[in-house]
């Protein structure tokens, strides 16, 4: 049976171990992990009961290997292991603007990125997928098998791995401040933050409901009546929105690209 190691225990490794051990999709004594800060790989190790070694040991142990560390340290783990990540290994790696290229040239394993959201926490979301073209067949079913566990794996270009992500993978944070701010504009009327974040909350829940039959554009002429109070705010959302979506593209595109300086440098 395949055997996973998981390099990086940190948020989203750690959530991936989890998920998918707790949908059935990879059973725990069939995975390993490491993380380098030792105790933090043990205790996950000992709460799910998965094996715990170092870099190495977890790739010798592993067909696929799930690297989850930071942009900035895949170099290092990958000089590191660059003996034993031979092409009889599938390499998933999750560290955000480090290129397929760039992994090819670094290891002679197979590789694939993904970009997983933490809505996979409630087994929702979308993860991003880029695969090499040694990727196989039955490496590509395996893949969107355990992310189609925790949610909706998406093959895209890789060179639309940015953008997409802004919608996918940083998406929930930027709902979650829009609705913050959302709520704060009401509570300066008087009203308690408190209330007024407690239904917007309960709101969004039951508009992400309603858009599991329907688009965007239904939803807003349902509720958006011609001539009503809800078209006017709509009418303001359209106006100003493009402006500062634009501005956040712009910002997180600036964000790349000196994270990419960055990794280029280390070469």
């Amino acid at each position: 049976m395949t055997t996973f190691g998981f390099i990086g225990t940190g948020l989203l490794g750690g959530m991936l171990v989890r998920k998918f051990i707790e949908t059935g999709a990879v059973p725990a004594d069939k995975i390993t992990v490491s993380n380098r800060t030792r105790e933090k790989a043990k205790r996950l190790a000992a709460e799910l009961g998965v094996g715990c070694k170092d870099n190495r040991e977890v790739v010798l142990r592993s067909d696929v290997v799930f690297l989850c560390v930071r942009p900035l340290d895949v170099r290092g783990v990958l000089m590191e292991l660059q003996d034993l990540l031979t092409p009889e290994k599938l390499l998933v790696s999750v560290a955000g603007d480090v290129s397929l290229e760039k992994l090819r040239s670094q290891c002679s394993a197979r590789v694939a990125r993904a970009f997983p959201s933490m809505a996979s926490e409630s087994l929702m979301g979308v993860t991003l997928l880029a695969l090499d073209e040694s990727v196989t067949d039955v490496d590509r079913a395996t893949i969107l098998s355990l992310f189609g566990a925790i949610g909706h794996p998406v093959e895209v270009k890789e060179d639309h791995f940015e953008v997409l992500a802004d919608l996918t993978s940083c998406g929930p944070g930027y709902i979650a401040a829009i609705m913050q701010e959302f709520a704060l504009a009401a509570s300066w009327r008087g009203i308690p933050r408190s209330l007024t974040e407690e239904l917007v909350r309960e709101t969004l829940a039951g508009t992400t409901r309603l858009l599991e039959s329907g688009s965007f554009g239904e939803l807003i002429a349902c509720v958006a009546t011609k001539g009503g109070i809800t078209e006017e705010g709509v009418k303001i959302i359209h106006e100003d929105a493009p402006q500062m979506f634009g501005r956040l593209f712009q910002a997180t595109k600036e964000k790349h690209n000196a994270v990419k300086k960055l990794i280029a440098d280390q070469s």
